[in-house]
């Protein structure tokens, strides 16, 4: 799950840039589940567990937090039983399991993202040397070119192996 969000935010850099990172987030936190396998285990929750509190009885592998989050989002008081969810906050439940919202403004409070794109032109860029084809003598390596990969080494790659054209061409001038 780590390595598909990785690589959706690689992916995904330009197009949050885009948009400002100003963007609703859909989450579906049951992706096994379809709305109606969910009705028909709300319904066995009835049967099943009728005098347990909904908010303490969780019939899904969520963590114990996270299906607190969303039984207060779907506006079930902390105090419902399973006999007692009405039809309206079951159907809230269901949407918040599958169909979750969240409004994303701005990037998290200290900026630390490590997912970068952009930088200069590959067209800009002598590759043999990684020098400038605008401005003489200037070279440039790593994050500063606009190359994008898939997290997991390649932007690392990328940096040592441009720094290494670009220390070979200095060490060959005269």
């Amino acid at each position: 799950m780590v390595l598909q969000s990785l690589k959706a935010s690689a992916w995904g850099a330009r197009t949050l840039s885009d948009l400002t990172y100003s963007y609703t987030a859909l989450v579906n936190w049951l992706p096994k589940h379809t709305e109606e396998k969910l009705c028909i285990e709300f319904n066995n929750q009835r049967e099943e567990n009728a005098s347990k509190a909904i908010i303490n009885s969780c019939p899904f592998e969520l963590p114990k937090r996270l299906w607190e989050h969303l039984v207060k989002k779907a506006n079930v008081d902390d105090s419902v039983r399973w006999a007692d969810l009405p039809k309206k906050n079951a159907n809230q439940l269901i949407n918040c399991l599958i169909n979750d919202e969240y409004k994303v403004q701005g990037k998290t409070t200290f900026k630390e993202e490590f997912v970068t794109c952009g930088g200069i032109n590959l067209k800009e860029i002598d590759l043999t040397k990684m020098e400038s084809k605008i401005v003489p003598n200037l070279f440039f390596a790593g994050e500063v070119i606009d190359v994008d990969g898939i997290t997991g080494g390649f932007n690392f790659q990328n940096a040592w192996s441009t720094a290494w054209v670009v220390a070979q061409t200095l060490n060959s001038q005269p």
